[in-house]
Parts: C-alpha cells; sequence; structure tokens
C-alpha cells in the first residue's frame, strides 16, 4: 500500500470515528427525553433508538442531526429533532425541536430544560378523498402510501407576512413505517418534507385502519410556516411563529444543554 493510500485509509478512519461519536452524542439526548400521557394514564411509549433520518443543514448552519420516534401501540406518538449547529451561531449549539403526533395528550420532560404539555392532540387526522382500496399485501400498501405521498405538495413560509415562499421536497423514502401486526390490522408511514435540502421541517402521517379508511394528518417541525396542497386545494397549514423557547400546542423548540467540558 502506497503512503497516499495509507493516509486515505487513515482520514476515512477518523471521519467514521467522528460520525459515529456524533450519531452517540446526538441519541444520547434523544433518549434523555421522559414521556408520559398527561391524564396520567398508565401508557408504554418505545423509543427508537436507530434515527429515522440523519441530516446536516448548510443554510440553517446545522453540523450533524438526526430524527427520533416514539411509538404507542405500534403508532407514532412522538418526533424529536436533535440538531448541532456550527459554534457560535447560537446561544447553544444544541437545538431540539419535539412534537407531538399522539392521539392523546402527552407530557414530555428534559432534566434541566423545558417541559412540554400538548394542550390537544398531535395530529388532525383527516379522510383522504379517492383513496385506493387497501392492499392485502404489505408490501403493495407500501407502494400505495408513497403514490399517496405524491399527491400533496408543501410551501415553507419564511416571514409572518406569508411571503418568501419556498416550494418544499418530498424526501422519497419514508421516514418511518408501522411494524406488522397491529391489533386493528392497520398500517402506516411517516413521509418527510423538506424546504432547505434533507432537514425535515414537515411530516406527513399516513395511516390506515379497518374502522377509519385511509386518513392523513401533520406535524410542523420548524419556526417557519407550512402550506399544504392537494391538487392546489389546501389543506392544511401552520402559521409562521417566533419559535425558539416556545412551547405551543403540540410542539416546543428549545436550546439544549452545552456539552460538559
Amino acid at each position: 500500500m502506497s503512503a497516499l493510500s495509507v493516509l486515505i485509509a487513515i482520514a476515512v478512519l477518523h471521519q467514521t470515528d467522528g460520525a459515529e461519536a456524533s450519531l452517540t452524542a446526538l441519541r444520547d439526548r434523544a433518549a434523555a427525553t421522559r414521556m408520559a400521557l398527561l391524564s396520567k394514564s398508565p401508557a408504554e411509549f418505545q423509543f427508537v433508538r436507530a434515527p429515522l433520518f440523519r441530516y446536516s443543514d448548510q443554510l440553517r448552519n446545522i453540523e450533524d442531526a438526526g430524527l427520533w420516534i416514539w411509538t404507542r401501540d405500534g403508532r407514532p406518538a412522538a418526533v424529536l429533532k436533535v440538531e448541532r449547529y456550527v459554534p457560535g451561531v447560537l446561544p447553544s449549539p444544541w437545538v431540539y425541536c419535539f412534537t407531538s403526533v399522539s392521539s392523546e395528550k402527552i407530557v414530555a420532560e428534559w432534566d434541566g430544560l423545558t417541559t412540554f404539555q400538548s394542550t390537544k392532540p398531535g395530529v388532525e387526522w383527516k379522510p383522504l378523498a379517492d383513496a385506493p382500496a387497501v392492499s392485502e399485501s404489505r408490501a403493495i400498501r407500501l407502494t400505495q402510501m408513497r403514490e399517496i405521498a405524491r399527491r400533496f405538495s408543501a410551501e415553507l413560509i419564511g416571514k409572518p407576512d406569508g411571503s418568501n415562499r419556498r416550494q418544499m421536497r418530498l424526501i422519497p423514502r419514508p421516514l418511518f413505517r408501522y411494524a406488522e401486526g397491529l391489533t386493528d390490522g392497520g398500517d402506516g408511514a411517516v413521509f418527510g418534507f423538506s424546504g432547505t435540502g434533507t432537514n425535515p421541517d414537515l411530516l406527513l402521517l399516513l395511516d390506515f385502519s379497518q374502522n377509519d379508511g385511509w386518513r392523513f394528518g401533520f406535524s410542523g417541525m420548524t419556526a417557519e410556516g407550512l402550506a399544504v396542497s392537494i391538487k392546489d386545494q389546501p389543506v392544511w397549514e401552520a402559521p409562521h411563529t417566533a419559535g425558539m423557547g416556545n412551547v405551543f400546542e403540540t410542539w416546543a423548540a428549545f436550546y439544549g444543554p452545552r456539552d460538559k467540558q
């Protein structure tokens, strides 16, 4: 092996080690979240340790970030972004964005940080018009959900007055797929839309159950405004907000603790 090859191999190894260390730091912060129902009824939330998505965002000075999910009874209950910014850009390089996607009101806590309490269900479900007959094949149902997701178009609204609109991009691969064997025979998936490349600022949830058929809902993960349409017909929107440090009805964004020196 040449000297150049050795140097390249060492550089790749260091880069891999750095990426793994960064992932561990992101995951540890996500895993420190404590969840419960606001009603204090017993409930088990399952934290999925593998990130749904890993991304960076040069436009927003985010060096590394991950998206994590908690499920309850097999369906999504909450989603958390943990983002590490370029040092010196913000008061803390760590930013958390937490959103409820639960049908019940939930509480989330972090030591020494914001306590989040939702004031309404995290997702407003709507029936899907012209829904396809659900396939008995799990693989074909995924294809159906991909096709459904492509029906939607979304815009990111950069200013409170509704101006500075940017078309969002659907991330082709579902961020999350329901596990098999739900008690109601259901299925579903979570898709993401990004306005800055790969950062999922908007979540599209598709859900099927024997009782309700196909339905859809949205959850925003940005302080910027959002607008969603099907065939130019508005179906969902979220206003532009001040964002950081605030707790809203179904989501919150705040600074995470600095790394210990």
